[in-house]
């Protein structure tokens, strides 16, 4: 794997295209516009793991994030058009590390990545819950072979 490619476990978790007013007075990709553009791939992946919301005998389980760790590696311009893929590093009791790289399609260029961790979370109780199996199986489907 390349430094610029995402692993081949990643399932394209979205696409976008940066318009002028998502600039900044730099002229490129305002920071609030990446993390729009990864809130948007984070639905789309915890969404393959199973319900984004489970909700069963008046329970209602969800997700919460709980850490972001983002780079920015190479400039987003207006005009340019993004896809974001997106892989599971970690499965742990109650939460999920999950990682998305951000490409540049025009010369699949690695502009931006974002590591998260999410954990699975009782609406109710606003509490973290541990992780179900069918979706600790799931996140297994997607956990990528990762070199640090």
């Amino acid at each position: 794997m390349s430094a610029n490619e995402a692993p081949a476990i990643a399932r394209e978790t979205g696409r976008a295209v940066v318009y002028p007013w998502l600039c900044d007075a730099m002229g490129h990709l305002a920071t609030q516009n990446y993390m729009r553009f990864y809130d948007d791939a984070l639905f789309h992946i915890l969404s393959m793991l199973g319900p984004v919301v489970r909700e069963e005998g008046g329970q209602r389980i969800g997700w919460a994030d709980v850490r972001h760790d983002v780079a920015y590696l190479d400039e987003l311009r207006p005009g340019d058009l993004v896809v974001l893929r997106s892989a599971v590093v970690k499965i742990g009791r109650s939460s999920v590390v999950h990682r998305t790289y951000m490409n540049r399609v025009s010369d699949n260029v690695l502009c931006s990545t974002l590591e998260a961790t999410t954990v699975r979370f009782d609406l109710n109780a606003r509490r973290s819950v541990a992780l179900e199996d069918d979706v600790k199986a799931n996140a297994a489907r997607l956990l990528g072979a990762w070199e640090e």
